[in-house]
């Protein structure tokens, strides 16, 4: 289990692993967050979603190939040994990361919403690194989601001035320290508050990012048009408790097409490795 407050010493990184079968890819990206620190411990969580419990409960339930265009039964027995086979696949990769970064972990399957295991987990983490759902078929039955193990464009989005920094160096570590694979969307309301987070990018982004969006609309779909419109391998966002609402992270996990980054705090090691 995952400590119940995020300590001051120990940084604790949580990646969401689900049913879509790209588990590796996606604990590779975390290598940049993880560093060579014994203090940095990695949880990796197995969400087996509700949906997927109603679902694997049927007799059976009807394919559509999108290749052949036939139609073939799934039975729930075939559920069963898929979903233990991608249990034991994540569990094995976060071992081995873990290994390889001498860093401790933890491993765990969860069964319930996935939108409450993932305000949990982030409650209880530093980082929380998660991909969008996809529709139960294709997450059990097809190819896993490609994730590319090293983000060639990074998008983070600042909106406010109390996660700002942690979102930037965050982004700035997942990138290797080469900002121009940095997109800076600038989420605000006031002239004053974008003065106020451009010094902030300006300081811990000196040499600039990519480029930067100004979107002054804070409504969350029209960031995830903006994040799809940019084709981001990666969005970095900080763990605002606007950003947790429920409704919130199912338009995230509903439609985005890359892994999310949620940083909710850094401890001090991270941050003068991102120096």
């Amino acid at each position: 289990m995952l400590p119940n407050n995020p300590d001051t010493t120990t940084q604790q990184v949580a990646v969401i692993l689900n049913t879509s079968g790209s588990g590796r890819p996606l604990l590779n990206i975390l290598q940049q967050l993880l560093g060579e620190d014994t203090e940095t411990q990695l949880h990796g969580v197995f969400i087996e979603d509700d949906e997927l419990q109603r679902v694997a409960a049927l007799p059976f339930v009807k394919e559509l190939s999108r290749l052949t265009l036939n139609v073939r039964e799934i039975h729930s027995t075939r559920f069963d040994r898929i979903i233990a086979l991608r249990v034991r696949t994540a569990r094995s990769a976060v071992e081995g990361l873990a290994r390889r970064m001498g860093v401790s972990h933890t491993f765990r399957k969860a069964r319930g919403s996935t939108v409450s295991l993932l305000r949990e987990t982030v409650h209880t983490s530093n980082i929380t690194v998660f991909e969008p759902s996809r529709k139960l078929a294709a997450s059990t039955i097809s190819q896993p989601l490609q994730v590319r193990s090293s983000p060639r464009h990074i998008v983070v989005v600042i909106d406010d001035t109390d996660t700002c920094d942690k979102a930037l160096l965050t982004a700035t570590l997942l990138a290797k320290g080469r900002t121009h694979r940095i997109t800076v969307i600038l989420r605000v309301k006031t002239p004053v508050e974008e003065d106020a987070m451009n010094r902030l990018i300006n300081d811990l982004l000196p040499t600039g990012p990519d480029h930067l969006l100004l979107l002054q609309d804070k409504g969350i779909q029209n960031l995830v048009a903006a994040v799809r419109a940019e084709r981001a391998d990666m969005l970095v966002l900080g763990a605002s408790e606007e950003l947790l609402k429920p409704e919130t992270l199912r338009v995230l996990l509903k439609h985005l097409e890359c892994p999310v980054c949620l940083v909710r705090q850094l401890q001090n090691h991270v941050n003068e490795s991102a120096g």
